[in-house]
């Protein structure tokens, strides 16, 4: 990853060498290199088409309707993409999304592309589902990692996300991608079923240690990764939350945690008699407010515990390894700030972000390599 200052300084230099030695930059400036991005960066409508915000993630969106203004059948769907990126369908071509659509979308040069699910539906809010059992994941067609969804009445919902597509620049282009070299994999030890998911504390090596992002902690949360943004700005790269429909009164469920030997800091110096930390965390914001305030309506890195939007909070912080082979159990009741409006539920108003992380301090890029959080069958009871 790269330090602002860096590119502060780089920018500084070449600015003072323009100033000083113009001639020597007359006539050479070269035409960009065609760009290597595949992806869909936002969604184009007029005002009312939607009840809520499009969701765009790394291979879907989500488009909620206003049937009284949209025509479901016959929508031109328009969209923006990376520069000089070209989509099949095309962007504002007529569809029928009674059934969803796939769209591709290639890169500038031709090499990279991406298959994108669009779906639209006139519910006013989709809801989160409030017990997930980590069975249902897919592995990347690309880069290979694993990604976890869940299934509503058949249809595959893309709850969760991780740092997983802003790890692949810690690995060698040279090295052989495979779900075992992420931070977030699937894992076959589990409390039920066949799967559970594993979040593992990786080293960035010496091209995140140089950045000072020695360490890259295991993570998943409720909500999408804009892996656009993770060079420059890691933290506000990650947004969390997903409407819940009534409020919550505990966040339950079973790990298992083994912290790695050795913690260490942003300067990947060691932190003697430290010891790593999970944590599982669920925040209930105001979405409503934040957006009013903010322009947004999701968490993110910088602001998960501190926003003023929060209404509640279950967390679990444990630096203590699990002792038996077996899942512990947790159950956390949710501890209310503030009272929330029971009517703005149904609405969308409140949404709840989870994130699940195999170092606590991961965000400020502290932890221990080898740090191990094995997470199963999580559920959200409401009131």
């Amino acid at each position: 990853m790269i330090i602002k200052s860096f590119s502060h300084l780089f920018r500084s230099l070449v600015g003072m060498l323009l100033l000083l030695t113009p001639s020597l930059f007359t006539g050479c400036i070269k035409k960009a290199l065609p760009n290597i991005e595949a992806d869909i960066l936002s969604v184009v409508s007029k005002e009312g088409d939607f009840f809520a915000d499009p969701v765009i993630t790394n291979n879907e969106v989500k488009l909620f309707a206003n049937d009284e203004k949209v025509n479901v059948k016959a929508y031109a769907f328009a969209f923006t993409l990376s520069r000089g990126a070209t989509s099949v369908p095309a962007s504002g071509s007529v569809q029928n999304f009674t059934e969803p659509v796939i769209y591709t979308v290639t890169s500038e040069n031709g090499e990279f592309s991406k298959k994108y699910t669009v779906t639209m539906t006139d519910e006013r809010v989709t809801f989160m589902p409030l017990e997930y059992n980590f069975e249902d994941y897919i592995i990347q067609d690309k880069n290979k990692y694993t990604e976890f969804f869940s299934l509503r009445q058949g249809r595959r919902m893309d709850t969760w996300d991780s740092g997983n597509a802003g790890f692949v620049f810690s690995i060698s282009p040279i090295t052989k991608k495979q779900p075992g070299l992420y931070p977030m994999q699937f894992s076959t030890t589990a409390h039920s079923g066949e799967t559970a998911v594993k979040l593992e504390t990786k080293s960035t090596g010496a091209f995140g240690a140089g950045a000072k992002k020695p360490i890259a902690a295991g993570n998943i949360f409720i909500g999408e990764f804009d892996s656009g943004n993770v060079m420059g700005d890691p933290l506000n790269s990650t947004h969390f939350g997903r409407p819940i429909e009534a409020a919550p009164e505990s966040f339950s469920g079973f790990y298992h945690y083994t912290p790695g030997k050795q913690v260490i800091d942003h300067n990947s110096a060691p932190m003697p008699n430290v010891k790593d930390t999970c944590s599982l965390v669920a925040v209930l914001y105001d979405a409503d407010e934040l957006k009013s305030r903010t322009k947004v309506d999701y968490l993110d890195g910088t602001n998960l515990q501190t926003e003023k939007s929060i209404v509640a909070t279950a967390i679990l912080y444990d630096g203590v390894a699990t002792t038996s082979k077996d899942f512990k159990a947790f159950d956390i009741r949710f501890k209310y700030h503030k009272v929330p409006q029971l009517e703005g539920f149904a609405g969308g108003k409140y949404k709840l972000a989870i994130v699940l992380s195999s170092s606590k301090n991961g965000d400020i890029f502290q932890g221990a390599v080898g740090s191990v959080l094995l997470v199963d069958d999580i559920k959200i009871t409401i009131k």
